[in-house]
């Protein structure tokens, strides 16, 4: 275990918070803290996270996992069922 500390870009006004965080926390967990402490609102839909420049994580990987190293920038994104278009 490892504290990082890293960057969240808010989904919708693009205010970004720092935070250190064990880098043994999974993306579900980071979510879970982001809207304990009011960053996020509650969204039954979810929220992912996404390396800013980079990949989506998996809601049950860790930021370890990840590649998360100090400085790491997380994009807040919401979750959607988006992407399925019956023609």
């Amino acid at each position: 275990m490892a504290d990082v500390n890293v960057n969240f870009v808010h989904p919708t006004d693009g205010r970004v918070i720092n935070a250190t965080i064990d880098d043994s926390m999974t993306s579900n967990e980071v979510i879970a803290e982001l809207v304990s402490h009011d960053f996020i609102k509650y969204s039954p839909q979810g929220y992912n996270l996404a390396i800013k420049g980079g990949s989506r994580l998996l809601n049950q990987q860790t930021l370890r996992d990840a590649g998360t190293a100090h400085g790491t920038t997380f994009r807040v994104i919401p979750a959607t069922d988006a992407g399925y278009h019956l023609c």
